[in-house]
């Protein structure tokens, strides 16, 4: 009975391998990814959007522009960038590729928190906005997490997830 169990085990652990090993070699098409052709993607599948502003890792104040995102250590970001309503209303749209995967939880936990921040300020100051942050999404691909405020949050997902399907005939992660 135990030489079973240890089989059922065995096997088990084999397949969890198995499956994390695929995952992880299709992460290599991660470098394939253009962050400048996937935030002009997002950023125009909500027409609706106002006029926004844009930092992105390219910055030379990149690192600073960053913790007005999130407190993770930049040290962790690969690339990123960030866009906001120029206006100061709810919209914003931001995508950042870490340089490991296990730190995804952490960056997804991150931007949980910029939202129930941004939430609070608009409790305060703009009542009319917290339905959007209500309603955002925060989602991944591979290393890349993606924090979404916006009126259409699927469409601008959509738009994301597409990102890392073209061309290869699979989604990244």
């Amino acid at each position: 009975m135990k030489k079973y169990i240890s089989f059922v085990l065995l096997t088990a652990m084999l397949t969890m391998t198995t499956a994390c090993g695929s995952r992880t070699s299709s992460q290599t098409s991660d470098a394939a990814i253009s962050m400048q052709s996937l935030q002009e993607e997002m950023l125009s599948a909500d027409t609706t959007l106002p006029d926004m502003t844009t930092v992105s890792s390219a910055d030379e104040q990149a690192e600073l522009n960053f913790t007005s995102l999130s407190d993770l250590s930049y040290d962790l970001v690969d690339s990123y960038f960030y866009a906001y309503a120029t206006e100061g209303t709810a919209e914003e749209i931001a995508v950042i590729k870490l340089k490991d995967s296990a730190d995804v939880p952490s960056m997804m936990q991150a931007m949980h928190g910029h939202i129930e921040t941004r939430k609070g300020t608009f409790q305060e100051y703009a009542p009319e906005q917290v339905a959007m942050t209500q309603n955002a999404v925060v989602t991944r691909q591979g290393t890349y997490v993606a924090l979404i405020i916006s009126s259409k949050c699927g469409m601008v997902q959509k738009a994301f997830e597409a990102g890392f399907s073209k061309g290869d005939g699979h989604n990244g992660l």
